[in-house]
């Protein structure tokens, strides 16, 4: 496995009973957008992580319909692993 491709962010944006759910890396380059229907994979996530601050170089612009610009709103950033 490539350790550049680990996850070691997860970034919840907006409603907090409704977000979405965006994998990062260590570099700040955004990853992944995690889809969870029942929110299990989420919570599991949560659990096993530690709230951290929003590191200010996350890279948002690779994400679709998020513009940077705002997304300094509603972000909640967690430490994985």
């Amino acid at each position: 496995m490539n350790p550049s491709h680990n996850a070691r962010y997860l970034v919840l944006l907006g409603p907090t009973d409704a977000p979405r759910a965006l994998l990062f890396s260590g570099e700040h380059r955004y990853l992944a957008e995690m889809i969870d229907d029942d929110g299990m994979m989420v919570d599991t996530l949560l659990k096993s992580s530690r709230v951290c601050p929003r590191p200010r170089n996350l890279k948002f612009d690779a994400v679709a319909t998020v513009d940077p610009k705002h997304a300094a709103n509603d972000v909640r950033c967690y430490a994985l692993g």
